[in-house]
């Protein structure tokens, strides 16, 4: 079937009232767009039943068992077949090395600070900052002091990349990437050590996994990260939120993931909200938005909006000032998970979540 124009109408808004203005998105953003100017708020509905509302996550009551043992790992709140979110709150560093095999991680760091061991060097992570560890890299991450402190980590198996010019210029017309390639921090050789034994995890979900688990394990009776020299590119870097650039009033992209035999084809985007004013009310059928407050009053929780479902409830009137109030959620750094395929929450996130309107 050949491809379609869509009928584009260009048309001056009469002047009928207080009109709402709704944007809808295909593609979120990345294919055509509409403003629909509605006579009533398309979130002001009497009742819903069911599973497909917007969802608010408050994860300052859990517990990862890596906030309570060492050798604890991250607690898994939404996954999909691309993508998986993982809530770390390690309360002590880490007494074992792992790799995962399976795909990239990007660790979102919210409170406390960290020392990372890795194939490449070692780098140092605190709050606010992202760090990029890439498919097949080992590491380890020391907390900088014994306490609180609070990891997004977002698991992609299609290839994590920062977000090109190209990608985002038809939007914003700046001519540059949301973030500059020399604001990338990247670890540096040496740093501690230790004296074997060790262990190392390594997460892997093929050969006989479904027989003998994906978690393997190995020792090594020397310390694992003794690379004198790295001759190519260093895979692992860090970049901090205030790096990245608000182009414009939409939410910007700057890292995204797509899979190698087609790396055309997004799997998802992450972008950082803010830049001017809020956006309307706003309806986006080909993805779900997952929105992560990485600092602020509401630092922890996740705000979770399938496809096609309104949000950006009491926006978007056209002649009153009827927005709602700057509230908590409005205040802090949002980092917004836009995913092609639907994400689905574990039954952990399930037990705490609330439909809420945001």
């Amino acid at each position: 079937m050949a491809d379609v124009e869509p009928q584009r109408l260009t048309r001056a808004r009469e002047d009928q009232g207080d009109l709402v203005t709704h944007l809808y998105n295909r593609r979120a953003f990345w294919g055509h767009e509409s403003v629909l100017y509605r006579r009533s708020h398309p979130m002001e509905w009497a009742r819903i039943e069911g599973n497909y509302q917007n969802w608010e996550v408050d994860t300052g009551g859990m517990a990862p068992t890596d906030a309570v043992r060492a050798d604890g790992g991250p607690l898994e709140l939404f996954a999909n077949p691309d993508v998986r979110m993982w809530l770390s709150k390690r309360h002590e560093s880490m007494p074992f090395f792992c790799r995962n095999g399976d795909a990239d991680e990007l660790h979102i760091i919210s409170r406390g600070s960290y020392t990372y061991e890795t194939d490449f060097g070692t780098i140092e992570a605190g709050e606010r900052d992202l760090l990029l560890i890439p498919k097949g890299v080992a590491y380890r991450a020391s907390v900088g002091a014994p306490g609180d402190t609070l990891r997004l980590i977002v698991e992609s198996k299609p290839e994590i990349f920062v977000v090109p010019t190209e990608m985002v210029d038809h939007i914003y017309h700046k001519g540059r990437q949301p973030i500059a390639l020399d604001r990338l921090k990247y670890p540096v050789l040496g740093g501690p050590a230790a004296s074997g034994p060790v262990t190392m995890r390594i997460k892997y979900s093929g050969a006989f996994s479904d027989v003998m688990g994906e978690t393997s394990t190995i020792v090594y009776d020397r310390y694992p990260f003794d690379t004198e020299i790295i001759d190519g590119v260093n895979s692992v870097f860090k970049f901090s939120v205030t790096d990245i650039e608000k182009l414009g009033t939409t939410p910007v992209p700057f890292v995204g993931a797509a899979y190698m035999d087609n790396p055309k084809n997004v799997s998802w985007t992450f972008h950082l909200s803010g830049g001017g004013e809020r956006a309307p009310v706003h309806r986006d059928p080909d993805v779900d938005e997952c929105r992560y407050i990485s600092s602020g009053p509401k630092m922890g929780s996740i705000l979770f909006s399938p496809h096609g479902v309104d949000h950006g409830a009491g926006r978007g009137y056209t002649k009153q000032e009827r927005n709602r109030p700057q509230g908590p959620y409005d205040t802090g750094d949002t980092l917004s998970l836009y995913t092609i395929k639907p994400l689905k929450g574990t039954r952990v996130a399930f037990e705490i979540a609330k439909p809420i309107l945001c």
